[in-house]
This record gives structure tokens, C-alpha cells and sequence, in this order.
């Protein structure tokens, strides 16, 4: 498997399937701000209750070709085998097999999000409990602390990408704001920040 972090919102993204496979499947996406399309003949109460939420678009019935024939990412999590491995073969762009995940090209790992700040992790199908207990030590080591310092390193980076400095000094700041101190302190990450402004400010 090749790792690739892609930008799904803006994509259509199906989930066939209506139990409980499917919710934990539709409960990861909706971690990435993703609207689902979710296609079976009956809905367990976990996804209707996203419907009245409004996160999820419900279309009950038996899934066809047509259905997620246009999706960029489709995820087989019906109750079916036959189904499962039917919408496998026939997708057109990335699909995920919740049954048996190598009939399928992708998979989804488990993650850890911390704002900008996204671990994955795959077994590549050995042993999703492994993965799970992985996913949850990072939990702890990277807290939400991380979501802003994330931030932070965001816009020392956007400040510095159009400034007038050489790429030689650019790259100087950069690593200076990625020190212990910064992620210790919102005080020295303001001070730090205000510095910048004032170094590419032009003079008169």
C-alpha cells in the first residue's frame, strides 16, 4: 500500500451500507469534515440520527452501479459478501472493502487529528487491534496541545512564504519556530510571531 493523505470534501464520497460496520466506517469520514452519501435498503438508529444532523445524505434502497458510480471514494460495508465484492470490482476511483479489505485498493487506517496534525496508522490489514492500541498511545503522546502549536507553525510559515527574505533566512526561521520553547509557551510563540511581522516589514 502507498501512503497518500488526499483532500476528500469536495469530493463525493458513498458508503454502502446501513449497520453497524458502515457507522464506524461513516464516524471516521465525518473526523475530516467529509458529507456522506450512504446507500442501503435500512439504516441502523447511529445513522439516522446523523441524517437529522445533517452530516449524511440517506438514500434507502439497494445499492446499484449508478449510485456510486461518480464517487471519488466508495466504501463496500454492506452485510453482503456478493455486494461487498460486486461494488469492488466495479468502482471506478478508490474503493474500500470493510469485509475483506484486499479486494479493495485503499484502505482507511486509524488516525489521530490534532488540527493540522494527522497520524495514520496500517498493519496493512494484519491486525486492526493492533492499530487501534497504537492509535491510542498517540493519543496520549500527541495531546491537543499540538492543535495549536500546529497553528502557530502555520503562520510563521505563511508570513515567511511571501516575504522578501532569502530562502536561506526563510529556512532559518522556520527551524528556530519549530523549538521546545514555542511549544511550551503561547507567550514566546506571540513574541516570535510579532518578531517576524516586524523583520519583513518593509522600511521607509
Amino acid at each position: 500500500m502507498f501512503p497518500i493523505m488526499v483532500d476528500l470534501p469536495n469530493y463525493k464520497v458513498v458508503v454502502a451500507g446501513g449497520g453497524k460496520a458502515a457507522l464506524q466506517k461513516i464516524k471516521g469520514l465525518l473526523r475530516f469534515g467529509i458529507h456522506v452519501h450512504v446507500v442501503s435498503p435500512a439504516f441502523i438508529d447511529g445513522i439516522r440520527q446523523l441524517a437529522e444532523q445533517e452530516k449524511v445524505t440517506l438514500y434507502e434502497k439497494e445499492v446499484e452501479y449508478e449510485d456510486y458510480q461518480d464517487a471519488f471514494l466508495v466504501i463496500a460495508a454492506t452485510n453482503s459478501s456478493p455486494v461487498n465484492e460486486y461494488i469492488s470490482r466495479t468502482a471506478i476511483h478508490l474503493v474500500v472493502n470493510a469485509e475483506k479489505p484486499e479486494l479493495g485498493n485503499s484502505i482507511l487506517p486509524a488516525s489521530v487529528n490534532r488540527g493540522k496534525l494527522v497520524i495514520s496508522i496500517s498493519t496493512g490489514g494484519a491486525s486492526p487491534t493492533l492499530a487501534k492500541q497504537l492509535r491510542k498511545q498517540l493519543e496520549e503522546q500527541f495531546d491537543d496541545s499540538y492543535e495549536e502549536y500546529l497553528n502557530f507553525l502555520y503562520e510563521c510559515r505563511m508570513i515567511l512564504k511571501d516575504s522578501a527574505l532569502q530562502e536561506e533566512a526563510k529556512k532559518k526561521r522556520l527551524q528556530e519556530a519549530v523549538q521546545p520553547v514555542f511549544f511550551e509557551s503561547k507567550q514566546q510563540r506571540e513574541k516570535f510571531l510579532d518578531k517576524l511581522k516586524r523583520e519583513i516589514r518593509p522600511t521607509s
